[in-house]
């Protein structure tokens, strides 16, 4: 092993010795202090006059004073020692003490008494004394008659003797050892270490009550201290004149900390570790700034970013882990929080998050899967080889399709209870998925009664949207919900749509239901209103939407979906609405199919005078499937777009989902452009004050470009919320397999 700085070759050690030369683990990294250190004190080892044994480490906690201090034994290889200074800390604690001497014979014979004083006869106390001291029975005899004898002295004596035990520093200087003095700046009495002043001169001396020791040759001294906490007095000058080398310590850079933390806790995700290092240095300045006593430090990062590995969201450990180290005070606990507002480091920690999700979709751990009886094959695929998959049989499975399709067209009339409770399990599982939007005529409600629940809930609608924008720049504008009005043209228009999206769909949901049907228990819940199966005859409803779930109530969906799409007058170009709507059509039957909680707006601006901002509520999240198609047809170009106001309506919505992924997605052509100012930094800044107030919340924006302006939309949105659809054409199919990948 090549150590270059080694300053004791042909020294030997005894056993203990060696024990006490520090060995640096894997996980050590090393910092250009320890090498310029090192260097300096191996280039002088053997110059008298200029030759360095005093090290001044001073710096903030956990800024890796004691960690450098320890290094330097391994790089010199001379044993490490180490004395930690207290307020009330003396000479006699510096130098040594005289204390009463305790012999061996003193203790054994106390054990010995102890034992003696159990036992009823001379005989049973000659047994005790044959085992204790595994003798035979002449010799015991002897032993007790000289325990008698000393006992009798003792009691007529009173003669103490003492020792002098010298302190952990006089054994350092005496023997030629590394030793670390941490923190004497909190002694009380500064005469203390001033005594230490003539140990510390190259060939230093102590007067102790033995005699006289010189400072051995080999010792090397590294004071260690924080500087300007509480309780911290300055260092002695005498003392800190006679250092020959300081380093100042702070906080490493940014990739020293990450690297040292993926050493230190094998966790390798360097883009948490970046933003949680970022946000360590944060609040280490605006501790210091306001005097603020705690530390936020490496030993905080580590413990940090273990606590992620570990599986804990970082958001909410940063609570014990970082802030509560720093302080409990409320007062000075705003000011962290506030100084990280402000930086918007928490929201860029919680888009690295979200971009996780993004990059991985759903994970389940070992346990869930064991619980779940989940395969190890279904929980280890890949989306994409599935889908593949998928693609390939979906030609063969077209002429089914349309014959299915046909077949549907000849009976518009609903399937009975009698009839679906004959079809075998697997049939039943997605009954709603498989009805058309001309089935559903008659099956659930009619238009007209659609039409009367559209009316009042749209008067709920528009009171919450108030509420929602009250203190936003959009309050004083006119913001309209409309529900839409479908007839006959738009339920075959929907129809229409439906079709040519409805292969692919069927595809990628199937592959999607094959997985999530491996993590449902396969218990039949009889009479139940939810399970792996259950009884449509119990059920009170006869279209078998209401019920038919795959999860419990009580078991929280893996995605909420909420899908904005843009409705401005750009959109009429290149068949940008068209396929915007075959992708909506197609996002909803998916969601339909897989039961993914759905809410889907479009939107435009200006209107009229009276209506700055129009929301086209196309479904809520409690609204049913009813003539989904049909509404979703009505989508047009309109006129201009306030992206801000739909954006911040269905990340309130979305954020109260009970999901373990949460994602809106917006389909847009351009940028934001409304009457009479809402462009350029004004749009800029209120669509990142949306995406800043609820990715904080989990939400994960994804913004699908389909124009022109995709790098203004990238800069708009951010590259961790920017996904580029360059060929609209195959818009459905790209935001299908999308959404797939957080199932």
């Amino acid at each position: 092993m090549n150590q270059p700085f080694v300053v004791t070759e042909g020294r030997t050690f005894t056993k203990v010795e060696e024990q006490m030369i520090w060995r640096k683990p894997a996980s050590h990294k090393t910092s250009q202090e320890e090498l310029r250190i090192a260097t300096e004190i191996k280039n002088n080892w053997l110059d008298p006059e200029m030759k360095i044994m005093n090290v001044l480490l001073e710096g903030d906690a956990g800024s890796g004073k004691t960690q450098l201090a320890r290094a330097l034994s391994d790089d010199l290889q001379l044993p490490y020692t180490k004395v930690t200074c207290f307020a009330d800390m003396d000479k006699t604690d510096v130098f040594g003490a005289l204390l009463p001497v305790v012999t061996a014979d003193d203790s054994d014979d106390q054990e010995l008494l102890e034992a003696i004083y159990q036992t009823d006869s001379l005989q049973d106390v000659l047994t005790v004394i044959e085992n204790h001291f595994q003798i035979d029975a002449f010799e015991a005899k002897e032993r007790l008659s000289k325990l008698i004898e000393r006992i009798d002295q003792d009691e007529n004596s009173t003669i103490v003797e003492y020792k002098f035990y010298p302190s952990e520093i006089v054994r350092a200087m005496q023997k030629g050892y590394l030793l670390e003095i941490q923190e004497p700046t909190v002694i009380r009495d500064a005469s203390v270490l001033v005594a230490l002043n003539s140990a510390l001169e190259p060939n230093g001396l102590l007067n102790i009550p033995t005699g006289i020791i010189r400072r051995h040759s080999d010792c090397v001294v590294i004071i260690t201290t924080n500087r300007n906490y509480q309780g911290n007095r300055p260092l002695n000058e005498s003392l800190r004149d006679r250092v020959q080398h300081a380093e100042k310590m702070d906080l490493p850079t940014i990739d020293v900390m990450i690297d040292r933390a993926i050493a230190k806790t094998n966790f390798t995700d360097r883009d948490y570790l970046e933003v949680m290092a970022k946000i360590i240095q944060l609040l280490d300045e605006t501790a210091k700034a306001n005097a603020i006593k705690g530390v936020a430090g490496m030993r905080s990062y580590f413990f940090w970013a273990n606590s992620l590995k570990q599986g804990q969201d970082p958001l909410e450990s940063i609570f014990p882990k970082v802030l509560y180290k720093l302080t409990t005070d409320e007062t000075e606990l705003k000011i962290l929080q506030d100084a990280l507002e402000q930086s918007r480091l928490l929201t860029e920690l919680q888009q690295v998050k979200n971009q996780q999700k993004f990059n991985q979709g759903r994970k389940i751990s070992h346990a869930e899967a064991d619980q779940r009886n989940i395969l190890e094959e279904a929980e280890n695929a890949t989306l994409k080889s599935e889908i593949f998959e998928t693609e390939t049989s979906t030609e063969n499975e077209d002429s089914d399709l349309t014959e299915e399709a046909s077949n549907n067209e000849k009976q518009p009339e609903a399937a009975t209870i009698d009839d679906e409770a004959t079809r075998s399990d697997s049939e039943a599982e997605s009954t709603t998925a498989s009805l058309d939007e001309e089935e559903k005529i008659g099956s659930a409600m009619s238009l007209d009664e659609m039409t009367e629940i559209d009316k009042s809930k749209r008067k709920e609608l528009n009171r919450e949207i108030r509420e929602t924008l009250k203190d936003t720049i959009h309050a004083k504008e006119g913001t309209i919900l409309h529900r839409p009005v479908i007839n006959e043209t738009a339920i075959k228009n929907g129809q229409e749509l439906t079709q040519k999206v409805l292969p692919e769909v069927e595809s990628l949901s199937r592959v999607i239901n094959d997985l999530l049907n491996k993590e449902v228990s396969n218990d039949f819940s009889s009479g139940k209103y939810y399970g792996a199966r259950f009884n449509p005859s119990h059920v009170a409803y006869g279209d078998l939407r209401n019920f038919d779930k795959k999860n419990p109530p009580s078991e929280q969906p893996s995605l909420a979906l909420a899908v904005r799409v843009d409705e401005s007058g750009s959109m009429l170009r290149d068949d940008r609405i068209q396929n915007a709507k075959l992708a909506a059509v197609a996002l909803s039957l998916f969601a339909e199919k897989t039961s993914i909680p759905l809410m889907l707006y479009g939107d435009s601006a200006d209107l009229s005078q009276r209506e700055k901002t129009s929301i086209y509520s196309y479904k809520e999240f409690d609204d049913s499937y009813d003539f989904m198609a049909a509404k979703l047809s009505t989508m047009k170009p309109r006129q201009n777009n306030r992206d801000g106001v739909p954006l911040r309506l269905l990340a309130e919505k979305l954020s109260q989902q009970a999901a373990d992924t949460k994602v809106l997605l917006s389909i847009s052509d351009g940028q934001p452009k409304a009457l009479p100012d809402y462009t350029g930094e004004k749009a800029k800044q209120d669509i990142q004050n949306v995406l800043a107030d609820y990715e904080r919340k989990g939400i994960l924006f994804i913004a699908c470009a389909i124009g022109e302006d995709k790098e203004q939309l990238r800069s708009l949105y951010g590259e961790n919320n920017f996904v580029d659809i360059s060929d609209i054409s195959t818009l459905p199919q790209q935001l299908l397999q999308l959404i797939a990948r957080f199932v």
